[in-house]
């Protein structure tokens, strides 16, 4: 009976760290795609732009329209805060940053850009986000280039929901820890018993591919050894039959 209490309490436990998270399915709009991450815990959004490595990429949030003051998340060759001014006019790059890049990966003509930032932050031009929202309206455009003052080639407005993470997320890849990092060469992946692993593929911050490897990690901790790489900031994307996820790391 014991054994079965504590079986249940540690399921509890589970449950509810998992509950701190939920988040938008990656959803298809135009030319790109949109996935936003709500964490409770830390009280953090992670949004995932992907799209064409040559356009510019921006995502607004709660409007359907171009409303003033709309909060934008602007990707042509940098990072960048924004917020429209109202009507059809261009964004305006906000002197205050808020927004921190996690990732930004070229493979081929595809451009993957993560970036995190607050739920709420000091700057009145940022939208506040709601962990008890089910939903999120956003507008979204994709430029000619990635020169950010050109006008937008597409544009349109989407309604995404966010679905409570649970047990079944377990799996994701998303999940995967990277330690120490920084590192001298040695990086430990360390992942739960239900995650696989297939390929592991390292690449520069110019999108170059350095070193991949294929090979079913099995165990908790996994070493990967990137010692012959120079001092620097590089990208790793790992992955499986089903997902992949790209996290950043540094040698030093």
């Amino acid at each position: 009976m014991k054994k079965i209490y504590s079986l249940l309490i540690m399921l509890t436990i589970i449950n509810l760290s998992y509950a701190q998270e939920k988040e938008t399915a990656l959803t298809t709009i135009g030319s790109m795609k949109v996935k936003i991450n709500l964490h409770k815990g830390n009280s953090t959004a992670t949004i995932t732009l992907i799209g064409p490595s040559n356009k510019w990429l921006s995502v607004g949030f709660n409007t359907t329209s171009m409303t003033s003051n709309t909060d934008c998340f602007t990707y042509g060759t940098s990072l960048l805060d924004q917020f429209l001014p109202g009507g059809h006019s261009a964004a305006i790059t906000d002197p205050t940053q808020n927004l921190t890049l996690v990732s930004n990966v070229v493979v081929g003509t595809t451009r993957t850009v993560v970036a995190t930032r607050p739920f709420s932050t000091s700057d009145s031009k940022d939208f506040t986000f709601n962990y008890a929202s089910n939903s999120i309206n956003i507008i979204y455009a994709v430029g000619p280039s990635t020169n950010v003052s050109s006008q937008h080639s597409t544009f349109g407005s989407k309604t995404l929901t966010f679905t409570t993470l649970g047990t079944e997320d377990f799996a994701s890849l998303d999940k995967i820890s990277i330690s120490p990092n920084p590192s001298n060469g040695i990086f430990n992946i360390t992942k739960n018993n239900a995650i696989q692993i297939s390929k592991i593929r390292v690449f520069d911050t110019n999108a170059k591919l350095l070193k991949e490897i294929n090979t079913n990690l099995d165990n908790p901790i996994n070493a990967v050894d990137l010692s012959e790489l120079s001092k620097g900031m590089y990208f790793i994307e790992i992955s499986n039959k089903e997902d992949k996820t790209v996290k950043k790391i540094v040698l030093k």
